[in-house]
């Protein structure tokens, strides 16, 4: 099973997220017509913030892992905000576009800390990487040159949506041809927040 632990976004935060990149794209093709087909938008309903990306993990560890997620964070639900556009890596070929968390970022980070503790305790080492707070929504289907850089810096910071995130989501990603399908199988609430909707009464996302 391909799994990895998100913040989910909602309707309001995709929508304002969906409006920001339509922008974005009509900068760039105006700039260099052609230039936004060369990038595998992430469609809105697939937009995540990704805490810990486990890759293939057994089926038969999901008890174990699920058993040491499950327990609330000892957080402060945050409202998360977006604002500021980036690009991975910041010099170089770009392979990655994505948005800048503003509020709640420090939250974030302490979440993915604690979440990387449980998963150390159910036997899976997370990445090792540092931990930057953003929402990725493109990928470059070949690195592209300076275009990116140049463009995204060029774009003023400006607020783009803000929500209440009460749990972090373990999520299933089956992959297919015609995209991604992302499967919540278990909500980790923060303790200074409402318990969200059990996985089975969570919305499955595809990328058409």
């Amino acid at each position: 099973m391909r799994l990895f632990i998100a913040a989910d976004l909602d309707d309001g935060a995709r929508a304002a997220v969906s409006g920001a990149v339509a922008r974005l794209r009509a900068g760039s093709e105006r700039d260099r017509p052609g230039s936004a087909r060369g990038v595998s938008w992430v469609d809105a309903r697939n937009l995540h913030l990704t805490l810990h990306f486990l890759g293939d993990v057994e089926a038969d560890r999901l008890s174990v892992l699920g058993d040491a997620l499950a327990p609330a964070l000892e957080l402060d639900a945050p409202r998360v905000g977006l604002a500021g556009w980036g690009v991975f890596p910041p010099r170089g070929p770009v392979r990655v576009i994505w948005l800048g968390v503003t509020a709640g970022a420090e939250t974030l980070t302490a979440a993915h800390a604690a979440l990387g503790d449980r998963l150390r305790s159910a036997g899976i080492t997370p990445e090792s990487r540092p931990f930057t707070p953003h929402l990725t929504v493109g990928r470059a289907k070949v690195p592209s040159g300076e275009h990116w850089t140049r463009l995204v810096a060029g774009v003023p910071p400006r607020p783009v949506g803000e929500w209440d995130l009460r749990a972090c989501t373990l999520f299933q990603s089956l992959l297919s041809p015609a995209g991604p399908t992302y499967r919540a199988l278990l909500s980790i609430p923060f303790a200074g927040g409402s318990i969200a909707a059990p996985a089975d009464a969570m919305e499955v996302h595809r990328a058409e």
